[in-house]
């Protein structure tokens, strides 16, 4: 049996699989794990370290925040986006700009992965309105969400996960091309 990790969930979806018994003692290690290589690859090694280690200093005396709400002008923008559009990622500072302390637009995580896209043009594949969480089989409703043609995470930041899973982008993070024609 494979033991690795799978986007930073341990717990496996078959009974008696004894990733069960390790994810109590990974789960804490895996979210510290993407913390930081999330400030080091969107920030660069010195200046990644030094925000890190801020940011959980300042994590233990800051206040809870207002859960997922977004920063920022464009954080309010939206697009109505349909599938065939054609969008530019916008900039990482942008991006930055619109998310809350713990790297989430109203709730939606801003993976590590996701930072190779920005600037580039893709077509919209379709608009998630509607998901079902794998641990517990819960549906929950998402707006100003699409998916976005061929982009897929390539498991990387997650110790070579296989599975291709689209990456979920916020509206606020795209910004809608006029001309109809992908520049390379």
């Amino acid at each position: 049996m494979n033991d690795s990790f799978c986007h930073g969930v341990v717990g496996c979806l078959h009974a008696g699989s004894r990733r069960r018994l390790w994810s109590p003692l990974a789960k804490p290690w895996q979210k510290l794990r993407s913390y930081f290589v999330w400030h080091f690859e969107n920030l660069g090694v010195p200046r990644g370290w030094s925000a890190a280690c801020r940011g959980l200093l300042r994590r233990g005396r800051r206040a809870p925040h207002a859960g997922g709400r977004a920063y920022g002008a464009a954080g309010r923008e939206v697009l109505d986006l349909q599938p065939g559009e054609l969008v530019e990622v916008r900039p990482v500072a942008e991006i930055l700009a619109t998310l809350d302390p713990d790297r989430r637009h109203k709730g939606l995580l801003w993976m590590t992965g996701m930072q190779k896209h920005c600037g580039r043009q893709y077509r919209v594949y379709k608009r998630v309105q509607r998901i079902t969480l794998e641990t517990n089989g819960e549906q929950r409703s998402m707006r100003n969400t699409v998916l976005l043609e061929s982009v897929m995470c390539d498991g990387r930041e997650f110790g070579g996960c296989d599975r291709s899973c689209f990456h979920f982008w916020r509206e606020a993070w795209l910004r809608r091309i006029k001309d109809n024609t992908i520049d390379d």
